[in-house]
């Protein structure tokens, strides 16, 4: 095969750099002092127990405090030890490993990248259904001496979107990390990592133990309080001294992507790896579309013999919806200075899902093309380096669906199926993407607010009712939402700029000018969602009116909808934020990992808003009247058999361990209905409006009575935009110091727990050096 045949491989390309021998140096450093720190303490400790208790056997000591103390220092060394004994098994969700016997056409392709790399061979090779290719291990203590050997996996999602010089490019990244020798350090993080957790955020019977003490008679309890607050030292400092080395081990991790690509422009060329990048979110978002459409499918019994051409076609789908001609595809190279051409520009948002730890991708492409290397690229499909690709695609989608433990037939008309599912009116092109991720309903507290727009001639407004500034709203609106977001995020801490600066529209803002940045994004996204508003009243105005001179019911029926329309995503959306806001304080209050009495009755608190949204919609459900065409749609008799019976309880104190273990399934529920209702009604509502429209435009057209209208409630929970719940997006000063979140909690913390922890160290002193 061709694309097999070995490239060439600049060694000074992919040589170390300063920053990445400097960051090396750094973590191994640190990673050796948190080391023989963690050990001295141990050991200390596990010393101090043995002079205690020999004192106490030997009637040197004080007695019975001799004991205790002994018993004490023991179960604290004790504490630490058992943290260094841990085995992770490196796993997938789905694996399933093949073997040369299985795919030799395969493993002839690895081992000749290997090779090509300077890379060992992969330990073992696993398939996934994921957009993934990734490099995962074993690992114990022994790694610290020994080399961890590495299984690679290979995602078949991935696979059928690449070309086979994109997936080489990919798995010579991979294979990139197969190669370094810092790699080894990455292990050793990780494995301190391991340690840290288990020491940190791990509780067990132990903790249990130390616990049931501190309740017992105030004569014992002080041995637990005194060994509970210890451990807590312990626990603090030494997080603590290791986000020091995590930090040191990010920059290195940093320099170790940037190398791992060089690996793969140095066998592919500088193209190859960015073009796979560029795939990677169409790929994504199409992936996520692809399992919601199988799901839906096998809930009708239906099922795909190959569910990765349902993919492709899902991205093409999803290309013409978008109008954009390089979703999924790779923007054409030019034939002059490619070494000049980007594809991605500056970021100040996240990398895609399976580079989500990863550099952004502006700076792996500028990385990837400091010294560019041309490489004619093989465009054919990646499928063909698989032994009988079709058989293996079979057999894996057999796998996935296996998982559903539900009896279903293959649908060979399934991909027919995917563009019938494409030929929804509310996906219509016409409509300039008004009806994309975007809720209309949601900007008005009534459905009555659609009908205040005065309509003269529903005719000529009919003519320009969609006109292509529209998309060009839309488009801005959306572009403008995304800064807003992301810039939000930044202020929130959730995301972290790229080399620390925030650059914005070409210019670099400091964290202070954020909220007059953010409040100027507000003010345009309010100006131009005024102006699509108004469009969507006129859209309304201009169908109802129409209606109203064609008569036979259609005027009602329109209404009907566009209140099932406007209950349904009100609906959903308060449920929606109330499980936020449950999120959130839940977030909050264990963020410390201990919920205070104060905390669970703000807890349980949060969850009533969640049981009040759900049980709207049940009181609700009876008195819902749904057209008969909707119902064919849902394929339901009535609304309320949407649900099951309700016997969901409110939230207390004594039943909320239990009640958070039900709660999402309710939601679940809830939401699940409501989002078919919310889609069944806007498609009926669309198609409706395109019949009247057709009449008014044709009046010899045949356009038959409207169906019975349907009818809601009266007054239902609204939700609009701006009107949400109000989320805590910063801890209190008490469980910031207790999550050391941010730099002076966490230097008051580490401050208190050197000092318990001195203070215990002096302690033992006298048992140790007696």
């Amino acid at each position: 095969m061709d694309h097999l045949s070995p490239s060439y491989n600049p060694s000074e390309l992919v040589g170390l750099n300063q920053a990445h021998k400097r960051n090396l140096w750094l973590t191994v450093i640190g990673l050796i002092f948190f080391v023989l720190v963690y050990l001295a303490l141990s050991g200390w400790f596990a010393w101090a127990s043995y002079s205690f208790i020999l004192q106490g056997l030997t009637g040197t000591g004080a007695g019975l405090y001799s004991w205790i103390a002994g018993i004490g220092s023991g179960l604290i060394s004790l504490f630490m030890i058992k943290a260094l004994f841990f085995v992770k098994k490196g796993s997938l969700g789905d694996e399933y490993e093949i073997t040369a016997k299985d795919q030799p056409q395969l493993f002839q392709f690895l081992y000749q990248l290997a090779d090509e790399t300077g890379a060992p061979r992969p330990h073992r090779v696993f398939l996934s259904p994921q957009v993934n290719a990734c490099v995962f291990y074993d690992l114990s203590m022994l790694n610290f001496f020994f080399p961890s050997k590495k299984n690679l996996e290979i995602g078949l999602a991935l696979v059928n979107v690449l070309s086979i010089s994109e997936l080489k490019a990919v798995l010579a990244h991979e294979f990139g990390h197969f190669a370094q020798k810092s790699m080894a350090v990455g292990n050793w993080v990780y494995i301190a990592q391991q340690i840290a957790a288990h020491l940190i955020a791990r509780r067990d019977a132990l903790d249990d133990f130390l616990r049931s003490v501190s309740r017992f008679d105030i004569r014992v309890a002080w041995i637990g309080w005194i060994l509970r607050l210890v451990i807590w030292s312990l626990r603090a400092a030494m997080e603590s001294f290791f986000n020091l080395v995590v930090l040191a081990q990010r920059a290195l991790s940093r320099e170790m992507e940037f190398q791992a690509d060089l690996v793969a422009v140095s066998v592919t060329g500088s193209d190859a790896l960015i073009h796979a990048l560029h795939k990677l979110q169409a790929a994504d978002e199409a992936w996520e579309t692809t399992q919601g459409f199988i799901m839906d499918h096998i809930r009708m019994g239906k099922g795909a013999k190959d569910i990765f051409p349902i993919h492709s076609k899902i991205i093409d789908h999803s290309r013409k919806i978008w109008n954009n001609p390089h979703y999924g595809k790779v923007p054409e190279l030019p034939s002059q200075n490619p070494e000049n051409h980007r594809v991605f520009t500056s970021e100040i948002a996240q990398p895609p899902r399976m580079w989500a730890t990863h550099p952004y991708n502006h700076e792996r492409e500028t990385n990837a093309k400091k010294r560019y290397v041309p490489r004619s690229l093989d465009d054919r499909s990646g499928w063909l380096i698989f032994d009988d690709a079709e058989s293996l695609r079979e057999k894996f989608t057999e796998k996935i669906l296996s998982n559903f433990k539900t009896e279903f037939s293959h649908d060979p008309e399934i991909l027919t199926a995917v563009d019938e599912f494409y030929k929804k009116e509310y996906l219509n092109s016409d409509y300039k993407g008004t009806y994309l991720g975007r809720s209309f309903v949601r900007y008005a507290s009534s459905p009555k607010e659609f009908y205040n727009y005065k309509i003269d001639s529903p005719k000529e407004e009919l003519d320009n009712l969609y006109p292509q500034s529209l998309s060009e709203q839309l488009e801005k609106l959306r572009s403008l939402e995304k800064e807003k977001n992301l810039l939000t995020g930044l202020q929130d801490g959730f995301y972290t700029p790229a080399d620390g600066i925030i650059r914005f529209r070409g210019t670099e803002l400091k964290k202070k000018e954020l909220p007059s940045a953010i409040k100027s994004l507000e003010e345009d996204c309010k100006t131009i969602q005024a102006l699509i508003f108004d469009h969507d009243k006129r859209c309304r105005s201009v169908h109802r009116k129409a209606a109203e001179e064609i008569g036979s019911g259609w005027p009602e029926y329109l209404e009907g909808l566009l209140e099932v329309l406007h209950y349904a995503d009100h609906s959903r959306a308060n449920i929606e934020d109330s499980r936020a806001l449950l999120n959130n304080v839940y977030s909050v209050v264990t963020a410390d990992r201990h919920v205070s009495s104060g905390e669970l009755v703000r807890l349980v608190a949060a969850g009533n808003q969640v049981y009040e949204a759900i049980s709207e919609v049940h009181k609700h459900k009876e008195n819902i009247i749904l057209d008969s065409e909707l119902l064919k749609d849902l394929e339901l008799k009535d609304w309320s058999s949407a649900f099951s019976k309700f016997e969901f309880t409110r939230a207390t104190e004594a039943n909320m361990q239990k009640w958070l273990e039900v709660v999402d399934s309710w939601i679940d529920e809830a939401l699940g209905a409501l989002f078919a209702l919310k889609h069944a009604s806007l498609e009926r509502l669309l198609i409706a409006e395109s019949k009247v429209a057709e009449k008014i435009r044709n009046p010899k057209s045949k356009l038959e009575p409207a169906p019975e209208p349907s009818k809601v409630v009266s007054e239902y929970p609204t939700l609009t935009p701006g009107k949400e719940r109000k989320l805590q997006k910063r801890l209190d000063l008490w469980d910031r110091f207790q999550t050391a979140d941010g730099f002076v909690p966490g230097l008051m913390r580490f401050a208190v727990a050197t000092g318990i922890l001195s203070g215990a160290l002096y302690l033992t002193s006298f048992a140790v050096f007696r």
